[in-house]
């Protein structure tokens, strides 16, 4: 089956379900999602973001890219994936992939190369790092590491999931979230909560073989949050936007 556009081009059902099927996905994007990355594009004056991810918490690139608005705040999403793709944006290689160190490391090469770029006094640098559900399952823990450079300071967050409980994308959507609500936070906006106050990265687990334990284990799950100012000592701030007397930018009336 052929039908024909305007200027004679002719498309194929595969190419027509292909539309479909990105059209429908659009309207899968989670809502709440894209209402934090609204709320950042309307900040007066808007960020100045550069993203590294790696690992998992990819699912960012689309929330912050499908919200009108993101041509004026994004200024470049990498995702390196090989060691060697890592090791060259770090400049150096490390031991381990999934640390807080190499969060913090993703973040300053972010948020260095966001100046580079015109980014200036705000300047964002966003940094993610995950080991995730894997085939085989790995062995070791599932877990996340954000950092978020401003010219203010660090905000980090470090997150151990429940493994064998969610299915690797929705894993990866966990991720997201809270590299999502970690950037709200460095930019002065407090993310919303989901139903009944849950944060809004928690989400429930959806793998139908998970185990009563590690369905259980959801239960556990705590994000532990800091901030540290530039020149400062570190603050932990679990589950808060921190007590810090920055002057952060404004959403338009």
């Amino acid at each position: 089956c052929r039908s024909r556009m305007p200027g004679g081009r002719l498309l194929t059902t595969a190419l027509l379900g292909t539309r479909a099927y990105a059209s429908s996905q659009h309207t899968l994007l989670p809502a709440d999602a894209l209402s934090i990355t609204s709320l950042l594009y309307a900040l007066s004056p808007p960020p100045q973001l550069v993203a590294i991810v790696t690992g998992g918490g990819t699912q960012i690139a689309p929330w912050l890219l499908a919200t009108p608005g993101a041509s004026n705040t994004v200024l470049e999403l990498s995702m390196p994936y090989a060691h060697a793709s890592l090791a060259s944006i770090l400049g150096t290689k490390p031991d381990r992939s999934c640390t807080s160190d190499v969060a913090s490391l993703l973040a300053t090469r972010a948020y260095e190369r966001c100046l580079e770029l015109g980014g200036g006094d705000r300047a964002v640098g966003l940094g993610c790092t995950a080991a995730l559900r894997s085939v085989p399952m790995k062995r070791g823990d599932h877990r996340c590491f954000v950092a978020v450079r401003t010219a203010h300071g660090v905000y980090s967050l470090a997150l151990t999931l429940a493994k064998g409980a969610r299915t690797r994308s929705r894993e990866d959507a966990v991720v997201s979230r809270a590299a999502l609500a970690t950037l709200a936070r460095a930019c002065g906006q407090e993310p919303p909560t989901l139903s009944g106050g849950v944060e809004f990265w928690r989400l429930a687990a959806d793998d139908p073989t998970a185990t009563a334990e590690a369905a259980a284990w959801l239960d556990e799950e705590e994000a532990i949050e800091a901030f540290e100012p530039a020149g400062g000592a570190g603050e932990c701030v679990s589950g808060a936007a921190g007590g810090d007397d920055r002057e952060l930018p404004t959403a338009d009336a």
